[in-house]
């Protein structure tokens, strides 16, 4: 039961990766920015936690944008007591550039604290990751890198119609993974703000481990703009994890960040 809890990090994406995609031309919007999403977590129909993702586009100190998404993620009281867990992820995102340029994630899980930050450089094409004190640097030779939260952002774009596809390539600590993001199939999704059509968005990385992990994930994205990602499943040997979206609200930059201080450490509020 305590990794049931600590896989709502992995549903997250929350393990040690970074993301690089396949050289794509440029767009004018990677992916929509200013909403808070908030999910419910179950475990085999048991909720276990929640999560919010917070995405906004700020000025960097050249003036040029940078896109974030941040994420809060912890288990319920109950889960508390079998596994605890808290996490906030922070992606920073180039949108003229089309990558990642930083991803951070602080988490607790029970008792053991885990802080790391991944740096990419787009001119070398190589990601600094900064763990415990140590730093490795994980040669990529790619232009453009998506971390795990903007590669979820980008799957509302590149899915299109059932049967489209999109090789990406994900690199992991032991290098880059080949993947196909495919759309599987469209069906009606009932969550707590209704039913939409929404697409099954499916990973498929060529060694079958998927962000490190062996399983499936299915992300499904509305049909409709702004194509939000309205439910997130994840496979695992023990049972299935899925986040259901249970609210959406519009942020106005990083002063929606200011609401969340301390968050991890408040109490459920389901």
């Amino acid at each position: 039961m305590c990794a049931v809890a600590g896989s709502v990090v992995v549903l997250l994406m929350l393990t040690a990766v970074t993301a690089t995609a396949a050289d794509e031309p440029a767009i004018a919007v990677p992916f929509p920015v200013g909403e808070r999403l908030s999910y419910g977590v179950s475990w085999m129909g048991i909720h276990c936690g929640r999560m919010d993702i917070l995405s906004f586009s700020e000025a960097q100190e050249d003036g040029k944008p940078v896109y974030r998404i941040v994420v809060f993620a912890r288990t319920t009281k109950f889960f508390d007591g079998i596994y605890r867990v808290r996490t906030r992820l922070d992606s920073h995102f180039d949108p003229i550039r089309m990558t990642s340029v930083r991803y951070e994630e602080d988490s607790l899980e029970k008792k053991r604290h885990k802080h790391e930050v991944w740096l990419f450089d787009p001119t070398t094409g190589t990601v600094s990751r900064t763990k415990d004190g140590e730093i490795i640097t994980i040669p990529g030779g790619v232009k453009r890198a998506y971390d795990p939260l903007a590669f979820i952002f980008r799957l509302r774009e590149v899915a299109t119609k059932d049967g489209s596809e999109s090789v990406l390539a994900l690199m992991t600590s032991k290098g880059a993974v080949e993947t196909v993001a495919r759309v599987t199939e469209t069906r009606t999704i009932r969550t707590k703000m209704g039913r939409s059509p929404a697409m099954a968005v499916v990973p498929d990385p060529r060694d079958r481990m998927l962000f490190s992990k062996s399983g499936a994930m299915v992300v499904w994205v509305e049909k409709a703009e702004p194509r939000r990602p309205c439910r997130i499943e994840f496979d695992l040997s023990f049972g299935k994890l899925v986040a259901n979206l249970t609210h959406v609200e519009q942020v106005d930059g990083p002063d929606a960040l200011l609401e969340w201080a301390g968050w991890t450490e408040r109490e459920e509020r389901d």
